[in-house]
C-alpha cells in the first residue's frame, strides 16, 4: 500500500513538472518566418509575427518617420513598412528581423526592427567615447 502511494506520488510530480516545463518553454520561444512562408500561408488577420530576411538593395525608401523596404528569402519578398525607427545599422542587403502584424494591404506593418551585425567586437581605444547607440527616426 505505502509503495502504491510513493508511485503515485511520484508520477504526479514528475507530470507536474513536465506541465511546468512545457508552460514555460512554449511561452519563451519566438521563431520568425520567412517571406516564403508567409506566402505559403496567410497569417491571422491582426496576428503578430517576426518576418526574417535580407533586405533588398535599392528598396529602402524614407518618408518622414517611416521607412519601406523589401525583405526577401531569395524566393519571396515582402514589402514591410516600418514605423518605429530603425537601428543605425539598418542598411540595404543586411540581415534583419521585424516585429509586427501583415496589413490588408499586402505589406508587414512593422513597429520594432532587429537587424544582424558581425559577431567582432572592438572594445573602444583607450580615451575614446563609444558612439550613442541611438535609433534613427528617418527624419
Amino acid at each position: 500500500m505505502r509503495r502504491g502511494r510513493t508511485l503515485v506520488a511520484v508520477v504526479l510530480l514528475a507530470a507536474g513538472l513536465g506541465w511546468v516545463t512545457a508552460r514555460g518553454l512554449s511561452g519563451s520561444l519566438v521563431y520568425y518566418q520567412t517571406p516564403r512562408d508567409l506566402a505559403a500561408g496567410r497569417p491571422a488577420a491582426g496576428e503578430r509575427l517576426r518576418l526574417g530576411g535580407y533586405v533588398l538593395p535599392g528598396s529602402v525608401e524614407r518618408a518622414g518617420s517611416s521607412v519601406r523596404f523589401v525583405v526577401t528569402d531569395g524566393a519571396a519578398h515582402t514589402s514591410v513598412v516600418n514605423t518605429g525607427g530603425v537601428p543605425s545599422l539598418f542598411q540595404a542587403g543586411q540581415g534583419v528581423v521585424v516585429e509586427g502584424v501583415l496589413g490588408g494591404d499586402g505589406a508587414f506593418h512593422a513597429d520594432t526592427v532587429l537587424v544582424k551585425h558581425s559577431n567582432e567586437y572592438r572594445p573602444p581605444a583607450p580615451g575614446e567615447v563609444p558612439g550613442p547607440a541611438y535609433l534613427e527616426t528617418g527624419g
